[in-house]
C-alpha cells in the first residue's frame, strides 16, 4: 500500500493474516458452550416466570427471560452471518433454533441485516435500522407523521421503534414489499416461526395453569410471554439506535457520498458499558464498528478484534463510555438528518453536530 493512502476500513487494512485468522476462524466448543448455557438460562428463567413461586419471583423471573431472549438472538444473528460455529449446517441449525423465541425468520433476517443492512450502511433507501428522516420529509409530513416521528425519536421510541418497524413487518412473514414477490424463497422458515413460536406460547400457557390454577391465562401469557418480549424489544431498540446514532456518524443518500469506510469505520460507534460485562454476549456486541468492518468475525471473538481496529484506526472511530448523560444527548441531537449539508439537527433543523466535512480526518496510512 503506497503512504498517505485514504483508508477504506477493509480487512487488510488493520488485520495481518495471522490477525485475521485469529479473529475470524469460529470454534465448536465455545459456540456449543454458549449456546448450551444460553438455553439453559433461557429455560430456567422460563420456568421460573411460571412455575409455582410466588408473584414477585415470577415477575423478577419474567423481566430476566427478556434478557435472555436479546442474548439467544445474538447467538442467531451469528448463525447468519455463518460464523458462530464451523459448520454452514450447524449455524443454520442452530441459528433457527435461537431465532425461536424471538420469532425471527433466519432467512428474512438474513436479506434484511445481511443484505440491506451491511450491504449499504447507513445508505437512506437501502439501511432501516433507525434510518433518520431528512428535514425537507419533516416538513412536508403530516402532524401525525410528525408525531410519530417525534416520539419514534424520543425515549418511548426506545420500546416500540424496533418491533413495530422492523421485526413485526419484516421479520416473521414475507409481507415487506421489498420482499414480498419472493416470498416462496421464505415460506417454511415462516412457516416454522409461527409454527415453532406458537408451541413455545402454548407450553408456557399451559404449564403455567398446571403449575398455578388459579392464575389465569391471561396474566401468565402478560408474565411469561409479553414482560419478556417488552424487555428484548427495548434492548434491540436501544442497542442499534445507540450503534447508528451519534453526531459523529453520517447518513447518506446518494452513491457519489457513500463509502464503506464512512459508513462502517465512522458510521458506526464502538460503546463500552462496564456495568453489563457479566452480559458477555451483550457486551461484546457493542464492539459494532468491527462487526460491520469483518462481519464474520464470531461475537466471542469481537473484544479482539475491535482492540486491533481501534489501535489501528484511532479517533476516526467514534468510541465511548456508556453514560445516561451521553444518551440523552444523542437522543436529544439526532433527530433529523440534513443530506445536503451532511449532518444531524433537531425538529427545527437547527445543526446538533458537526457535518462531514467538518469531522476529524482519519490518519492517513503508512506504507506497509
Amino acid at each position: 500500500m503506497s503512504a498517505n493512502a485514504t483508508p477504506t476500513g477493509r480487512p487488510f487494512e488493520w488485520l495481518s493474516d495471522d490477525e485475521r485468522r485469529l479473529v475470524e476462524t469460529p470454534s465448536w466448543s465455545k459456540g456449543l458452550r454458549l449456546l448450551a448455557a444460553h438455553l439453559a438460562a433461557y429455560v430456567a428463567t422460563l420456568y421460573a416466570a411460571i412455575g409455582p413461586f410466588p408473584l414477585a419471583v415470577n415477575l423478577l423471573a419474567g423481566f430476566a427471560n427478556g434478557f435472555t431472549l436479546g442474548l439467544l438472538f445474538i447467538i442467531g444473528h451469528d448463525c447468519v452471518h455463518k460464523c458462530f460455529v464451523p459448520s454452514l449446517r450447524g449455524n443454520q441449525i442452530i441459528g433457527r433454533l435461537a431465532f425461536l423465541p424471538t420469532a425471527h425468520s433466519a432467512s428474512l433476517w438474513e436479506t434484511g441485516h445481511n443484505r440491506f443492512h451491511h450491504g449499504k450502511t447507513n445508505f437512506k433507501g437501502v439501511d432501516y435500522v433507525w434510518t433518520p428522516m431528512s428535514v425537507e420529509e419533516y416538513r412536508a409530513a403530516s402532524p401525525f407523521r410528525r408525531f410519530v416521528e417525534r416520539l419514534n425519536r424520543g425515549v418511548l421510541g426506545q420500546f416500540f421503534n424496533y418491533p413495530i418497524s422492523i421485526w413485526i413487518p419484516k421479520l416473521i412473514l414475507p409481507v415487506a414489499p421489498e420482499i414480498r414477490k419472493n416470498w416462496k424463497r421464505y415460506f417454511w422458515d415462516s412457516v416454522l416461526v409461527v409454527a415453532g413460536h406458537g408451541a413455545i406460547i402454548a407450553a408456557l400457557l399451559f404449564f403455567g395453569k398446571l403449575w398455578q390454577p388459579e392464575r389465569s391465562l391471561l396474566a401468565i401469557f402478560a408474565i411469561a410471554w409479553l414482560l419478556p418480549m417488552i424487555v428484548w424489544n427495548f434492548l434491540a431498540s436501544f442497542s442499534f439506535f445507540l450503534h447508528h446514532a451519534h453526531e459523529d456518524g453520517h447518513w447518506f443518500d446518494s452513491e457519489e457520498n457513500w463509502s464503506f469506510y464512512q459508513a462502517s469505520i465512522e458510521g458506526t460507534t464502538h460503546l463500552e458499558i462496564p456495568a453489563l460485562k457479566w452480559l458477555g454476549l451483550y457486551y461484546n456486541v457493542m464492539e459494532h464498528t468491527a462487526h460491520h468492518a469483518l462481519t464474520t468475525i464470531p461475537i466471542y471473538h469481537l473484544d479482539k478484534a475491535g482492540k486491533l481496529l481501534r489501535a489501528r484506526y484511532g479517533d476516526a472511530v467514534t468510541a465511548y463510555e456508556f453514560s445516561f448523560r451521553d444518551f440523552f444527548r444523542v437522543l436529544r441531537n439526532c433527530k433529523l438528518y440534513d443530506y445536503r449539508n451532511h449532518c444531524w439537527t433537531d425538529f427545527e433543523g437547527n445543526p446538533t453536530g458537526p457535518s462531514l466535512q467538518n469531522r476529524r480526518e482519519p490518519a492517513p496510512l503508512a506504507a506497509q
